[in-house]
């Protein structure tokens, strides 16, 4: 998890920078600097032995191990294990095996550093040149997200690879598309981990809050960081049947939302065991030449008490990676048809609770009969609405039944839609429509008035229309 935690808010780092950092730690990736190979001195590989050393007896969040790795890493070196290597990746690569000997700990790993590809006499112009080299970074990245579709059987499908931090318009966007789907899939296969509020954003869109999802501690200052459900911008999904697959390269961050949903129970994980790296880290600078990423806290899930560090997430269903899909899309169809079987039964129920209690009303006599009509019908609509198988528009269709027959049952209906959903300038059109074609020119005034001001406070873009019809109707 390439968590970003108060002990480190103040440092300016490029995250997208530090995020691939991880991914090339976790799948053994090694980068040339600027194309070329950096032959290296033997001055230079003790040197930064020892500043490994140093750094990690300060920063890495278990002080014990970081002894052991020390006391491994000097070791390897005067028994000339790197003496082989006079260039600057292979020396980078195997120091991470070194450092890496005693726990595994994946998150941490050295690596060469970004340099500009031409000498620079001004800071600035070296700023520059390396804003634009993280920029085009961010723009690859395409917000970590691969792809987004609707499967034959309304099974939604998610795939991406990065929880790229200040994400949550895009999560947003693709939820959206999904919103109807009676299954969804979240494919993490090559999702390399990131932002810890990310996942919590994803997470939030298929719980119930108030729940704690993870918590955070850091070495620094002793700083614990809670990650609770939150409220998102969209509609939250939470019994839709929901299904993730995993992979050998699934880590970090993508670990954490799948260990999150799977220890609430909330879904069912199919394909390989995860990579195993639960530890949030932070990126240093060894030299002008390398870096290296450390680990400086930890993950206690409220669940187990514990995480997925050196252990992975192991899924439900394990299964290969090349038939991991297959198999997660042969258990989203079925439990799909499911759902769409317990949605009709419970709108049927509801419909018909609908109906007996229009059945019960007479044509209010006084106002007393009439608010207490009002009353009864909101409580089921209320009802309707929450159960999330009714939306607006469908309230409206059900209004029409009655506006010839029994208008003021229409009426209440949709006085009720209105009420339901306040910042709907459409509901209080359609309530105040209904008000003047019943010959309540007074109420329905009032009503297409607070339709313009909803208009006006969402910005809708059909305003203009709104304020022709309720200035026709002042006339």
């Amino acid at each position: 998890m390439n968590h970003t935690s108060k002990p480190i808010q103040n440092k300016a780092f490029s995250f997208s920078r530090q995020l691939v950092f991880m991914l090339l730690l976790s799948f053994g990736i090694v980068l040339q600097v600027n194309g070329q190979q950096k032959k290296i001195t033997e001055k230079f590989k003790k040197e930064t032995v020892l500043k490994i050393d140093s750094l990690l007896q300060k920063n890495y969040i278990f002080p014990e191990k970081a002894k052991l790795i020390g006391a491994h890493l000097k070791g390897a070196y005067r028994d000339g294990k790197f003496k082989k290597y006079e260039l600057l990746d292979s020396f980078s690569t195997a120091l991470t095996k070194e450092v890496r000997f005693i726990n595994d700990d994946k998150h941490l790993g050295i690596k060469p550093r970004f340099i500009p590809t031409k000498e620079k006499t001004e800071s600035n112009q070296d700023s520059y040149e390396i804003y634009l080299h993280n920029l085009t970074d961010d723009r690859k990245l395409a917000n970590g997200f691969r792809e987004v579709k609707i499967i034959d059987g309304n099974i939604g499908y998610l795939n991406f690879n990065f929880f790229i931090h200040e994400t949550n318009q895009t999560i947003d966007s693709y939820l959206y598309l999904l919103e109807k789907t009676d299954a969804i899939i979240i494919d993490l296969r090559t999702n390399g981990g990131g932002s810890p509020k990310t996942v919590q954003y994803l997470c939030s869109y298929f719980l119930k809050a108030p729940l704690l999802l993870n918590t955070l501690y850091f070495r620094k200052d002793n700083y614990t960081e809670e990650f609770w459900v939150k409220e998102v911008n969209g509609k939250k999904r939470l019994d839709v049947p929901l299904f993730i697959i995993t992979g050998a390269k699934t880590f970090s961050g993508a670990e954490e939302f799948s260990y999150n949903m799977q220890t609430q129970k909330r879904a069912t994980l199919i394909g390989e065991t995860t990579g195993g790296g639960a530890n949030p880290a932070e990126s240093f600078e060894i030299n002008s030449l390398l870096e290296i990423f450390i680990p400086t806290g930890t993950g206690i899930n409220p669940v187990t008490k514990t995480n997925w560090e050196g252990i992975g997430v192991i899924p439900e269903y394990k299964t290969t990676k090349d038939m991991a899909y297959d198999k997660t899309l042969e258990l989203a169809t079925k439990a799909a048809e499911n759902y769409r079987t317990k949605n009709a039964a419970e709108s049927k129920k509801l419909y018909q609770q609908l109906q007996t209690s229009i059945d019960q009303q007479t044509k209010p006599l006084n106002e007393g009969d009439l608010a207490k009509m009002d009353q009864q019908l909101f409580q089921v609509i209320k009802k309707m609405t929450e159960s999330d198988l009714f939306n607006e528009g469908d309230i409206d269709v059900l209004s029409a039944d009655y506006t010839k027959t029994k208008p003021y049952i229409a009426e209440s209906i949709l006085k009720s839609n209105a009420e339901l959903h306040p910042k709907s300038p459409i509901a209080f059109l359609k309530y105040g429509d209904l008000l003047e074609q019943n010959g309540k020119k007074g109420d329905a005034t009032a009503v297409l008035k607070k339709a313009v001001e909803v208009a006006t406070e969402i910005k809708a873009p059909y305003l203009e229309g709104l304020k022709n019809r309720y200035e026709s109707i002042l006339k």
